[in-house]
């Protein structure tokens, strides 16, 4: 073959699929216990992060569903036996499009869980609006350029129409340094806020690394950028041996939408996955009368709320900790800015 870039003789489409099969299942799971955390549990109602969730998972299986199709059909094959080739393109064409539109889903559930949580921050509601901004227009700029890659359009899956086609390498390598970008402010975006919160040293590194946790997905977009500038197509007309080139970047593109998805359920979790390891783990032991003596006004995002009624409601909800109770505080004239319903603070002695 003309200056092959990457060549196999085999099928490597399990390369793409199969990773991608685990982490959205991953993805689903987390996602129901969010859903099970929140309405069953907290009894909460739904907040626009979880439809954002759900549109964005729902968007990934449309993304892994391209993928299996388009591995009917020769992706992962060499192009050499790829038989079906207007299929084939067309395929790729979906698999494109479905990752412009999943990939800022996933972010979007993180930021509009951001600005839930911490929406009496200015700072950071104006950051959260102009990354969601970015967001969209990138996805638009993918979608749109996916869409419209050649002229006519047609000629993208048709080789037998005379067409003038942009560079798919150059393509896919430009729209991941942005798409690095936005992870990088999205993920650093609440830490700031977290470390203002009026609780323990120890709780503040905590939180941070839940939601530092997310940074995984910084991780899977600096991976799809070494790997699609490795695997690019060679020359000549079977150098450019994309049945085969693109499978391994567009791996790490499927788990980085998964990361995200995961990231943006991880820390609505919380009271969950304490309820659950606080009998697991041994944690501090207080003796009642000790916490009879906390009963002291904690100031938390938005509101001042005292222990005393908080600690009820905690016990009411079920919310049972490793130190303590999470307490959801509810909304009243003491509110500094927004709904404090889906809010949740330790109740410790920090």
């Amino acid at each position: 073959m003309d200056n092959v870039t990457y060549y196999n003789p085999n099928d490597i489409s399990g390369v793409l699929i199969i990773p991608h099969a685990v982490f959205s299942g991953i993805a689903t799971i987390i996602v129901g216990l969010r859903w099970y955390t929140s309405h069953v549990v907290a009894r909460l109602p739904w907040t626009s992060d979880e439809y954002f969730c759900i549109a964005a998972l729902i968007a990934n299986y449309t993304m892994l569903f391209a993928e299996s199709y388009d591995a009917h059909y020769g992706l992962g094959k060499p192009i050499t036996e790829v038989t079906n080739t207007v299929l084939f393109l067309k395929g790729i064409l979906a698999i494109e499009v479905t990752y412009g539109v999943a990939c800022p889903l996933s972010k979007l559930a993180v930021l509009t869980m951001y600005y839930r949580i911490f929406s009496a921050s200015p700072l950071l509601r104006y950051c959260v609006w102009l990354i969601a901004f970015g967001l969209v227009g990138w996805s638009i700029a993918v979608v749109g350029v996916s869409i419209f890659s050649c002229a006519p359009i047609h000629g993208f899956w048709d080789l037998s129409v005379p067409s003038k086609c942009i560079d798919s390498s150059k393509f896919y390598i430009g729209i991941t340094v942005p798409n690095i970008i936005f992870d990088v402010m999205t993920v650093f975006l609440p830490i700031h806020e977290v470390w203002t919160l009026q609780m323990g040293r120890d709780k503040k590194l905590a939180i941070t690394g839940v939601f530092l946790l997310g940074g995984s997905v910084i991780l899977a977009s600096l991976a799809r950028l070494v790997l699609f500038s490795i695997f690019r197509p060679g020359a000549g007309e079977t150098g450019n041996n994309i049945s085969q080139t693109v499978v391994i970047p567009h791996s790490a593109s499927a788990i980085e939408t998964c990361l995200a998805i995961i990231g943006a359920c991880l820390p609505p979790c919380a009271p969950l996955l304490r309820r659950v390891l606080g009998g697991v783990i041994p944690g501090r032991k207080r003796a009642i009368g000790d916490e009879a003596k906390n009963y002291n006004t904690l100031i938390t995002i938005g509101k001042i709320s005292n222990r005393t009624a908080g600690r009820q409601k905690g016990a009411d909800e079920g919310f049972v900790g490793v130190e303590g109770d999470f307490v959801r505080l509810e909304d009243g004239d003491g509110s500094a800015h927004g709904s404090t319903d889906h809010l949740f603070v330790f109740n410790s002695d920090c």
